[in-house]
């Protein structure tokens, strides 16, 4: 994320209208500045879980990216309209990527919104 922001966040109000690679654009413009490592890393998360936004859920998505200078650590967030599910949550072979690249991550969901979120932790 460029200097002086913490916290960016991206609205997908159409889920036809915003495709994965549009996605993929606006992070790098927000990652500028980043290694490249760093960000295929983080490229990889925000497309996991918003994919997974896209196939589980219904628009609005709200794509959130926070930076946490003190821990330098990076909050990954993606939540949508949740739709009303007959099974239980169980995890998908990309929430397990997920899970093998990040230092923790999870699921809230609320009444009409799901959030699934990611924590990346940087250390030189």
């Amino acid at each position: 994320m460029t200097a002086g922001h913490d916290t960016v966040v991206l609205v997908v109000q159409d889920g036809d209208a915003t495709s994965p690679a549009e996605v993929a654009r606006w992070l790098r413009e927000h990652l500028e500045g980043w290694g490249a490592f760093d960000v295929l890393l983080i490229g990889v998360v925000v497309g996991e879980l918003y994919d997974n936004a896209r196939r589980h859920g219904s628009p609005p998505y709200v794509l959130e990216l926070v930076l946490d200078r003190w821990r330098e650590a990076l909050v990954v967030s993606v939540r949508d309209r949740a739709v009303r599910r007959s099974v239980p949550w169980t995890s998908s072979a990309g929430l397990l990527l997920v899970d093998g690249l990040t230092g923790r991550w999870g699921v809230l969901t609320q009444a009409d919104f799901t959030t699934v979120w990611a924590e990346l932790v940087f250390t030189d």
